[in-house]
């Protein structure tokens, strides 16, 4: 292994992965597959989400390198968090503040990735750390945060609460539906394997339609029910 060609160290949210760029790919993965075997009792079972950095890497590439993290050291890897700490510090901080103001006392956190094909069903208001990719599908009887990206399809308020919401960090879906309204998207294709930059969004219901907007001050506004009393 070359010496230093990866480094692990700890974040807020779970391990960052400085990675070489100067090697080629396929030696910086034996390499990464020898650093976490080294360390493979301190990260077993252990469930977390992995930033990496110093390499541009594209989405396959990220993709053998959690499969060989994963094979080798037992971890269980939740997302891929942006290279950008601190972007993402204040994404998460938006998406708390969203949910602090509209979420249910009663929702719970789903970690993990939802593929094509699976269907989350929650009688109450859900976070999920992870992705909902192309075919697969949310639904909700509150609202949907989404600390990833949303491919699929979501469904908030699904006994017909006007006030839920659906949100994300990369909003890509199929479609979304709140209560009685819904809106599609124009990507069609089975897979979407798009990369995307990371921008918060939520949708809700103004004015007889479903809204998507970035998330805002603006928008926490909108949503508030001290508003709803006012008018």
């Amino acid at each position: 292994m070359k010496r230093n060609s990866v480094i692990i160290k700890s974040n807020k949210y779970g391990l960052t992965v400085i990675l070489d760029d100067k090697i080629p790919f396929s030696e910086l993965l034996l390499d990464v597959a020898d650093k976490f075997q080294e360390s493979a009792n301190f990260f077993k079972n252990a469930k977390m989400a992995v930033t990496f950095r110093g390499r541009m890497l594209n989405r396959a590439q990220e993709k053998e390198l959690v499969e060989t993290i994963v094979s080798h050291c037992g971890i269980h890897i939740l997302c891929i968090v942006d290279e950008d700490a601190v972007n993402e510090e204040h994404y998460r901080r938006i998406m708390d503040s969203a949910l602090e103001e509209q979420a249910k006392d009663d929702g719970f956190f789903y970690r993990g990735t939802l593929h094509s094909g699976q269907v989350l069903e929650s009688e109450t208001s859900i976070v999920i750390v992870g992705d909902v990719n192309s075919g697969a599908k949310v639904v909700s009887k509150g609202n949907i945060v989404i600390l990833g990206s949303l491919r699929g399809t979501a469904y908030a308020g699904a006994c017909g609460d006007r006030n839920c919401f659906v949100a994300a960090l990369i909003l890509k879906p199929v479609q979304i539906r709140i209560a009685d309204k819904t809106v599609r998207s124009a990507i069609t294709k089975r897979e979407d394997h798009t990369e995307y930059r990371m921008e918060p969004k939520i949708a809700y219901i103004k004015d007889e339609h479903i809204q998507v907007k970035l998330v805002s001050k603006e928008v926490f506004h909108d949503l508030s029910p001290e508003k709803e009393q006012d008018e």
